[in-house]
């Protein structure tokens, strides 16, 4: 879950890097390092906490090189320290090492290099691959940019688990080395110059031209050429993608927070999604109708905030398409023993798409011989280039850990293919298809009002800041939604927040329910109301404060029967998540501010998952 930077070319290479380390903080911010190829040697400069810290520690060095490598991490073996933090060097300093991921075999591996007489100086597993650089290099006196690769590819062979690694030599000069497994690492092609990367905000301000590294793969870079090759160094063909402009991630366009922004961003995201469906909801996903047709099972999975819009969809698919659905998380399916029924179509949903346990179980989705589509929000990602289809979401990036704009267009998307294989299936006749792509087509104006009801939200946080439990309720689709709500405030607030189904309060939960204690109820006007009324007498009845999120509707039959009420438009009743999760996202957005907490970047936290 850290973020790599490399950078080759004709520029001083330390601002290049600490742009690069900016934009991918969002992987990682616990401490950040960057290595930079002087005229005396390679140096160094290392701090504990933000970017901010190393870009002010940087600033108090010279740094002129033009070849360098960085990195932002998220502490996985071994505190938020100096010493821990990349880049790590060999023991005479001419090897530089950055890396993402978990090498699982580092401890043998450690073991056996400190009988050799290596000295370490960190808790971290990154460090026994600059050692083991070291013994592969430490005889080479020519031939220095073969020996490096050679070197690389050696010692790539003994690690197992996933790995992305950014490599400098001081022999070696003006050349960095790049290698990835189950970790992504991107190449950015420029004029003159030369870019690594963990995903392509590291340098798309100055190149739209990305190559994807596969599995294996070692990628050589200098000033003016990028090669690529397999781990037995036979050089491999390449494409290089263009990207695509989407909306502007890189800047607060005036908001306080990035979460803030992606949330006002929703109604352009919802609509560009819907738009790229609708356009052509035939070939949308890439899968066909012939295909669908056979579909007898489906299995949607994600990891949390998109697990929450696999479980929304369950039901929708359940409804539109009768074909059995289970909703599972990844990091439980890839390790179960899970039945492999014939016809089963996997839909795998990742804002990334370089979510650790959902690409291991994709793997295990294929291998299965199931037929397998993703969602994701970034261009030529691991999921999207291992499944059979993919349909990208429109959000452009998202910034903010916790996530918002991204998971309704993954429920705009899952609503659509949910009608998708409905028709496929013959469960609808074409009136009701079009009644609901009508319905979805339409909502995008309601989500604007939804949007708009921040201000009485953010009055509304002021009431219940302080408090330190909040309870959530749903049935239904809705359900899903008070998981989603509960896990926002857990995350930006710190604070404890539970999400149940509202019909199984009485059947434990309830325990949990003293005076003055919020309980957000998710109950528009539809067939379950009355029993969501009665969910909110029953903790009521204890001294609770219950609120509501109800449509107008709703609000006329509430009657004040309830402490407060948060009132949306009236949509028809499966497509209520879409709002009713943005009026969660803000409640959430206005605690953690009037708690002073760190909203973009929560503690403990990282964007992009690529570590089991």
């Amino acid at each position: 879950m850290c973020g790599i930077v490399g950078y080759t070319g004709n520029k001083a290479s330390s601002a290049v890097l600490i742009s690069g380390l900016k934009a991918l903080e969002y992987r990682g911010y616990d401490s950040a390092g960057m290595a930079v190829e002087e005229k005396d040697g390679i140096q160094i400069v290392k701090s504990v906490g933000k970017v901010a810290v190393l870009e002010s520690e940087a600033s108090n060095c010279t740094l002129t090189g033009t070849t360098g490598i960085a990195h932002t991490r998220w502490a996985t073996h071994g505190k938020p320290t100096t010493c821990n933090s990349h880049p790590h060097t060999d023991c005479t300093g001419n090897i530089v090492v950055v890396h993402n991921g978990i090498i699982e075999n580092y401890q043998s591996l450690k073991e056996e290099l400190l009988k050799q007489g290596h000295t370490f100086k960190s808790e971290t597993d990154t460090e026994v691959i600059v050692h083991l650089l070291e013994e592969e290099l430490k005889t080479v006196d020519s031939n220095y940019e073969e020996r490096f690769l050679q070197a690389a590819a050696d010692v790539t062979k003994k690690l197992e688990g996933s790995y992305a690694v950014g490599i400098l030599w001081k022999k070696a000069s003006g050349m960095i080395i790049g290698s990835r497994v189950k970790s992504p690492l991107v190449c950015g092609a420029g004029d003159n110059e030369n870019f690594l990367g963990s995903d392509v905000s590291a340098f798309n301000q100055w190149t739209r031209r990305a190559i994807y590294l596969d599995d294996y793969d070692i990628a050589a870079l200098k000033e003016n050429e990028i090669k690529i090759y397999d781990n037995n160094l036979h050089e491999k063909y390449y494409n290089i993608v263009e990207l695509e402009h989407g909306i502007d991630g890189t800047s607060k366009n005036g908001y306080e927070h990035y979460m803030l922004k992606e949330i006002n961003e929703q109604p352009v995201t919802v609509r560009s999604t819907i738009e790229a469906v609708l356009h052509d909801i035939n070939t949308a996903f890439g899968i066909t109708k012939d295909e669908l047709k056979n579909i007898r099972n489906i299995l949607m999975i994600g990891c949390g905030t998109a697990y929450h819009a696999t479980m929304v969809a369950k039901y929708w698919i359940e409804e539109f398409c009768n074909i059995p659905c289970q909703a599972e998380y990844a990091s439980e399916y890839k390790y179960r023993k899970a039945a492999i029924p014939d016809e089963t179509l996997a839909v795998f949903v990742s804002q990334s798409g370089e979510t650790a346990d959902t690409v291991s179980a994709l793997e295990k989705a294929r291998a299965a011989g199931f037929k397998t589509v993703s969602i994701c929000n970034v261009f030529g990602s691991t999921l999207a280039r291992m499944s059979d289809h993919t349909f990208y979401t429109k959000c452009g990036s998202e910034i903010s850990v916790a996530s918002t704009k991204a998971f309704t267009a993954q429920l705009a998307a899952l609503f659509s293919l949910a009608v998708l294989i409905a028709d496929a299936a013959g469960s609808i006749n074409e009136q009701k298809k079009d009644k609901l792509l009508n319905e979805l087509a339409k909502l995008p104006v309601a989500v604007e009002a939804a949007v708009s009801a921040d201000a009485y939200i953010s009055k509304l946080a002021e009431k219940y800041y302080q408090q330190k439990t909040f309870v959530f309720l749903g049935r239904n689709v809705n359900y899903p939604i008070a998981l989603e709500g509960a896990l926002k405030l857990k995350e930006i607030t710190y604070l404890q927040a539970e999400g149940f189904p509202a019909g199984e309060i009485k059947h434990g939960p309830i325990a949990l329910i003293n005076a003055e204690m919020p309980v957000i109820s998710i109950m528009p006007a539809d067939s379950l109301f009355d029993k969501m009324v009665n969910a909110c007498e029953e903790v009521m009845a204890r001294g609770a404060k219950a609120l509501a999120v109800t449509d107008e509707k709703g609000f006329k039959l509430l009657d004040n029967r309830v402490e407060d009420v948060i009132v949306l438009p009236n949509v028809e009743d499966h497509l209520f998540p879409f709002l009713s999760v943005i009026a969660l996202q803000l409640f959430a957005y206005h605690i953690a501010k009037l708690n002073n907490r760190e909203i973009d970047q929560p503690r403990n936290l990282a964007k992009s998952v690529t570590v089991e």
